[in-house]
């Protein structure tokens, strides 16, 4: 229990931080350099957790900064950021096109099943067959790089799966694995809460299969506000941790 002296340090001190956060937006709304909104588009597969997750530590740091990110397709996230409708945009296998392009590794893709079919996943991916355990496999529709890029991996290590349904939506893909006996290839990012939950289990590839992730914009040089969010993804976005991998993996998500 606080003591009187607590509870008038508590109560003031709340007021005191409260005048102070309202100060501090106050005066970003002076310098919209540094302060105002953040806007980003990103492709729905470039993990929304994560996002989320990244731009709520961002602005505990910067409560007088807005950040705003919606989700859109590959070609509309490249036309917003073409466009200037949002600040920056986050797309996977970017290319230059005319904008400006920061390159990063927003993690490692693998096998995603349901929960109770892996155990023919562990043993070709131990022969180096990520695929080729004669299950069905969802894949990436054609107009969508993720799907040429995964093809090309597969081939390169003579697998050869039968494609039974092409989607262009990860969730779509998490509700079809969780109701069929299908396989996918995604990145673990997209899928690590549906492991840890028990619905979908996973099968990190080998070999190591990474989905090149970049910042595409159209100013030759981002607003400083923007910079500071895009700097903060580029070094908190990497790849997925020892610890999560293990945890993504067969067997020991359970």
């Amino acid at each position: 229990m606080l003591t009187p002296a607590g509870e008038l340090v508590s109560g003031e001190g709340r007021q005191l931080v409260a005048r102070y956060d309202a100060l501090a937006r106050s005066v970003a709304r002076l310098d919209p350099e540094r302060g105002g909104s953040v806007r980003v588009h990103a492709i729905y597969s470039a993990g929304i957790a994560l996002l989320n997750q990244l731009r709520t530590e961002f602005q505990r740091q910067r409560p007088a900064l807005d950040v705003q990110i919606e989700y859109e397709p590959p070609a509309a996230v490249a036309e917003s950021a073409r466009t200037g409708r949002c600040d920056f945009g986050i797309v996977s296998y970017p290319r230059n096109s005319g904008r400006a392009c920061s390159r990063g590794r927003f993690g490692k893709s693998g096998c995603a099943s349901p929960a109770d079919c892996t155990t023919n996943w562990r043993a070709q991916r131990r022969s180096g067959q990520p695929t080729s355990d004669g299950r069905e496999v969802i894949h990436f529709t054609h107009e969508l790089p993720a799907a040429r890029h995964i093809r090309s991996y597969l081939t390169d290590n003579a697998a050869a799966p039968v494609f039974a349904q092409r989607l262009d939506n990860i969730d779509t893909f998490k509700s079809m694995l969780q109701a069929t006996d299908y396989a996918a290839i995604l990145p673990l990012r997209t899928f690590h809460a549906e492991v840890l939950a028990g619905l979908l289990a996973a099968v990190p590839l080998e070999p190591l299969l990474e989905r090149p992730v970049g910042i595409v914009h159209a100013r030759r040089r981002l607003r400083p506000a923007a910079q500071d969010f895009a700097a903060f993804l580029v070094e908190n976005a990497g790849p997925m941790s020892a610890d999560d991998l293990r945890s993504a993996s067969h067997g020991e998500a359970a």
